[in-house]
């Protein structure tokens, strides 16, 4: 079960791609997202370190055209970004770059690193197995 209380903020200068990435998230069961247009916007929204936001996913357009450090956030999930050598100035907790734009696996796999899945409480018994053992054993 997602962590609902995560907080997202997505960074993309085009509509359609913050929707699209929205949707994915709302599909994966998280809701608490700000999606922006600009990296003033970001940077707004994440100049109060005490409350950073849990994960950016932020286009590596938006990135490039600033030319102060990264924005504070917990998780950074930068898409788009064709030079994947050495790591801007930021460090958060999980850093991951993608050449393209997040799919649904892509994001699934991203959040299952920050938000990982509960293990199961024991082993869970299939229907068809707990008939089996109900059944009498002929001849013994």
């Amino acid at each position: 079960m997602p962590n609902k209380a995560l907080t997202i903020l997505i960074a993309d200068e085009l509509h359609l791609q913050r929707l699209y990435i929205e949707k994915m998230l709302n599909q994966l069961g998280y809701y608490r997202i700000v999606p922006v247009q600009t990296f003033d916007e970001v940077q707004r929204l994440t100049a109060r370190p005490a409350t950073p936001f849990d994960v950016l996913i932020i286009n590596a357009g938006l990135a490039v055209q600033a030319c102060e450090p990264q924005a504070q956030a917990r998780h950074v999930l930068v898409y788009d970004h064709l030079d994947l050598g050495a790591a801007s100035g930021t460090s958060p907790a999980v850093l991951v770059r993608l050449p393209g734009v997040p799919d649904n696996v892509n994001l699934e796999h991203f959040m299952d690193i920050i938000d990982p899945p509960e293990a199961a409480a024991g082993l869970r018994v299939l229907p068809w197995l707990r008939e089996l053992s109900r059944t009498p054993v002929a001849g013994v």
